[in-house]
């Protein structure tokens, strides 16, 4: 329908209570699939955010809750690739007068210092940008990558997840061949496979030789055009890059979807309208800005006005990695303090990693009893407000807010 929107949580991402603030508010904001770490921890941690979503939407009178919900898409990779690495430093090595440049540049404030010689990354709010690298005076600061086993995936929470994503680069098909090989027992459980894909001038002769290692696929296949891998909060101009890419792949008609990533951010939709790159008769109306605190009227996610042919020189969605992320960060902590009367401890609930966790909308039961907040007053207004913004751009009518919000 050219309306898919996908939000991105880093392949690398870690931190789960982040992890599920994002994937509730993004869920209420309307988002097609989000992207979270191949960790049974954090997929855990992902679906507790959709039940927090699917809580505080208030459809306790609908039993068919998973119809409306975003899939859930974990990353990997067949080789070496920046979204699957960690920064490493020792701090002992830091000379006692350097400025620490590492430090502010750090987007997930994952590099702190407690003393002179004393602190380092923090693994799991690390997810490989490579900003503190370029910027460390003594070169003291190294990307440790890795690979992620399918394998190492717990094998009872595969039905939990809905779709894969593949990360690759050109040459490498012998890599690729051996993962989707290792992948058979994950296939029964997939609704959807991605491949991620950097340019080169080969890049097109490379993904129709992965067409044919995948063929028959049985399910939608996403080729996701990776101009410029974690820059989309570093300024507008990164969205060229993958807009780019995104032509060259429409152009060569390869079967399949197309969704920009790598420098997508707030300016990206534009460019691509200005362009043509969009199909704006999905939804039978022009596409849009949202207002502030303009919420339109209440549908299910992934429900358009009406069916509407793709173009084939026209994007299939938009994935938002780190620009999507940075808009709502600063205000999850406060977000997390108005919700807690609301959600309770279920909320965070360690025990539930690992299980299955039921989307239920039962609230904690002095939730009856809790006033609650003005919309219009909360943090909760603002991070609805700036994920809507963003993901209306795209999707001119669909969201899954309820009446409580309308």
């Amino acid at each position: 329908m050219g309306q898919w929107v996908k939000l991105i949580c880093g392949a690398s991402y870690q931190d789960m209570p982040t992890v599920q603030r994002l994937v509730m508010l993004y869920a209420l904001a309307g988002v097609d699939c989000i992207d979270v770490a191949a960790d049974g921890a954090v997929v855990a941690a992902a679906r507790r955010g959709l039940a927090d979503a699917v809580r505080l939407a208030g459809y306790g009178e609908h039993r068919n809750l998973g119809l409306g919900l975003p899939w859930l898409m974990v990353s990997l990779n067949d080789s070496e690739d920046p979204h699957f690495r960690k920064a490493h430093f020792d701090a002992a090595h830091c000379p006692p007068d350097c400025d620490r440049p590492c430090e502010p540049i750090c987007p997930t404030a994952a590099i702190q210092f407690q003393a002179p010689g004393q602190g380092g990354v923090t693994t799991e709010l690390c997810y490989g940008c490579g900003r503190c690298i370029a910027v460390c005076p003594v070169s003291a600061i190294e990307a440790q990558s890795y690979l992620v086993s399918p394998e190492a995936f717990p094998v009872d929470q595969l039905n939990q997840i809905d779709a894969v994503e593949i990360h690759t680069q050109t040459g490498h098909q012998a890599q690729f061949t051996q993962l989707w090989q290792r992948l058979e027992p994950w296939r029964p459980y997939l609704k959807l496979v991605s491949i991620s894909c950097p340019d080169h001038d080969h890049v097109v002769p490379y993904l129709k030789d992965l067409y044919r290692i995948m063929a028959p696929l049985g399910v939608p296949l996403i080729w996701q055009t990776d101009g410029r891998p974690m820059s989309g909060d570093l300024g507008r101009g990164t969205t060229h890059a993958a807009i780019r890419l995104a032509q060259k792949i429409l152009e060569a008609g390869l079967p399949g979807y197309v969704q920009p990533a790598g420098g997508t951010n707030g300016y990206t939709v534009s460019k691509l309208l200005e362009l043509g790159l969009i199909n704006q008769a999905a939804s039978g109306a022009p596409l849009r800005e949202i207002p502030p605190n303009g919420l339109p009227t209440t549908q299910w996610v992934g429900a358009p006005a009406k069916p509407s042919a793709l173009d084939a020189k026209t994007i299939s969605g938009i994935a938002y990695g780190s620009y999507g992320r940075s808009q709502v960060l600063p205000l999850l902590d406060a977000i997390d303090q108005e919700l807690q009367p609301w959600l309770g401890a279920e909320s965070s609930n360690p025990r539930t990693i690992g299980q299955r966790t039921p989307l239920s909308t039962d609230l904690p039961t002095n939730a009856a009893s809790t006033p609650w907040p003005p919309l219009h007053q909360s943090a909760l207004d603002q991070g609805l407000t700036l994920a809507r913004q963003l993901v209306g751009q795209l999707k001119s009518d669909c969201h899954f807010l309820s009446k409580r919000y309308g």
